[in-house]
């Protein structure tokens, strides 16, 4: 059974961060230990005024992941990071990671950028050059990256204002990561608005572009749980000996599966309610179905007849970019 690590939230209720990456990959198949960046009460869509809890400090965090990767040298197959609130926990978290992907050549890191949207900053902005330094490091040591597209451009230090720009950045981060999946780009680069676009990178093949169907309404943990089966998937895809498997599939195959979550979730909401930052009842209402959806995360999900949504599979591929 492989095993993987990951650092990044914790919340107590709902499901975003470590929650919500942790059962879907047990479900398929994976040991997981969870080191968290923050602990807090619930995630913070419900208002800052209504969380509770903790940010992991630095000496507890170098102490956690010091202590883990002493004890255990080659325990584990993969490392993921998510969430982390400031330049200490990227910075020991990447020191970290670095020193065991050095003595693990084999192992697969992704690591989500958690920093912002639409032109926003989650975090301290002193987050950016640690992010800056692993991303483009020398050593190559991160292999997957899940930006959106302002964290992409935070990244690459310039404005994506059309898909010829979006192409050469991808080119230059290519330098130093083999995979790049921008998770959401703007919808000014495909003048549509009706839909949410894309963009997975492979180093050595054209960019790939998915379109995907709007739902108005706000979730969360969304991206959380993209990058864990977007590690599954491509871990399946470097150990698949019989080249059955390409890499546009398995993206297509990972946004099924999340839209089948998001509309199992909006189907046991009540009344279908809509969703916005701040209101406790519509955030209550779309935190993600992830227990519900135990039987989803596999490319052929096992279910009975009388399953309350439908499951068949679309084809989001728009296109080459």
């Amino acid at each position: 059974m492989p095993r993987l690590l990951a650092t990044q939230s914790h919340v107590v209720h709902g499901y975003v961060g470590n929650k919500a990456a942790t059962f879907p990959l047990q479900c398929l198949g994976w040991d997981v230990d969870c080191c968290n960046s923050v602990q807090f009460s619930n995630h913070t869509g419900y208002g800052m005024d209504r969380v509770f809890g903790n940010i992991t400090q630095q000496t507890d965090l170098d102490a956690l992941l010091g202590g883990v990767f002493a004890n255990f040298t080659s325990d584990y197959d993969a490392l993921l990071s998510g969430y982390l609130p400031n330049k200490e926990s990227v910075n020991c978290m990447g020191k970290h990671y670095s020193q065991f992907k050095k003595q693990n050549k084999n192992l697969l890191w992704l690591m989500d950028p958690v920093m912002g949207d639409e032109g926003q900053l989650y975090v301290n902005e002193d987050v950016i050059p640690e992010y800056q330094k692993l991303t483009f490091s020398e050593e190559g040591l991160v292999d997957i990256i899940t930006p959106n597209q302002y964290e992409l451009e935070i990244l690459y230090g310039k404005k994506i204002s059309s898909k010829d720009e979006l192409k050469q950045a991808l080119h230059e981060l290519h330098q130093t990561v083999p995979v790049i999946v921008v998770t959401s780009c703007s919808s000014s680069l495909f003048g549509d608005t009706d839909n949410i676009y894309c963009v997975a990178s492979i180093k050595g093949e054209a960019p790939l572009v998915y379109r995907i169907p709007y739902i108005d309404t706000y979730f969360t943990g969304v991206g959380d749980l993209f990058s864990a089966l977007l590690l599954d998937r491509v871990t399946k895809l470097y150990q698949d000996e019989t080249n059955t498997l390409n890499f546009g599939e398995q993206i297509c195959d990972i946004i099924n599966v999340l839209q089948r979550v998001l509309k199992l979730t909006r189907y046991h909401s009540k009344e279908n309610i809509k969703s916005k930052m701040g209101s406790v009842k519509g955030m209550k209402d779309m935190e993600l179905r992830i227990i519900e959806s135990r039987d989803l995360y596999h490319t052929k999900p096992q279910i009975s007849e009388d399953f309350p949504i439908k499951i068949a599979n679309h084809d989001y591929m728009f296109g080459k970019l």
